[in-house]
């Protein structure tokens, strides 16, 4: 793996990989060598306030309650969905865009492996959907440049709390959520 902080993706205009550090906002070519192992720092503790009514290991906010996923447990699309669904819950969709902006305030805190993290959201017939039975998708938040047709799935940008189409079998790291 790499050093936390830095991801591997796939540069369309390069037709080669890039480096990204999302802590320092460095860009290389070559693979990292330098920073620490990955193995990532310790699960940080939830307080009574923040579980409220949840169950342990989530956390309510905006009458919901939310559980991420441990640092090392990164997930496909599907797998996330699973997870979510073993957990007592699914898979994170927005009521409002202040959701996902707690999202990435708790993320800085908590720390996870990957710089996104897996939605419910996905591209079915040309559209984009939250699934059934929640709002219409209406007046997304997109990171800048997306969506640029790179996958079906929808993740959020952990950095900035904003929306970024991705293949959805990448892994990473998911937010589950449910009613208390």
């Amino acid at each position: 793996g790499l050093p936390y902080g830095w991801e591997k993706k796939f540069d369309g205009k390069m037709n080669g990989f890039i480096y990204i550090n999302h802590v320092t906002g460095e860009t290389r070519t070559s693979p990292p060598t330098h920073g620490s192992s990955g193995t990532g720092p310790a699960p940080v503790q939830i307080s009574a306030r923040e579980q409220g009514s949840c169950k342990p290991g989530w956390r309510y906010a905006f009458n919901f309650c939310y559980y991420i996923s441990a640092f090392a447990d990164i997930q496909s699309h599907s797998g996330a969905q699973a997870a979510c669904k073993t957990q007592g819950g699914e898979l994170f969709w927005p009521q409002s865009v202040f959701e996902s902006f707690f999202l990435k305030k708790t993320l800085n805190k908590v720390k996870i492996s990957t710089h996104f993290f897996w939605t419910n959201g996905e591209k079915h017939s040309g559209k984009w959907d939250w699934g059934t039975g929640h709002p219409a998708f209406s007046n997304p938040k997109w990171s800048a440049g997306q969506p640029d047709g790179s996958g079906t799935c929808l993740a959020v940008y952990a950095h900035t709390g904003f929306l970024d189409d991705q293949p959805c079998e990448t892994q990473y790291n998911y937010v589950c959520k449910t009613k208390p």
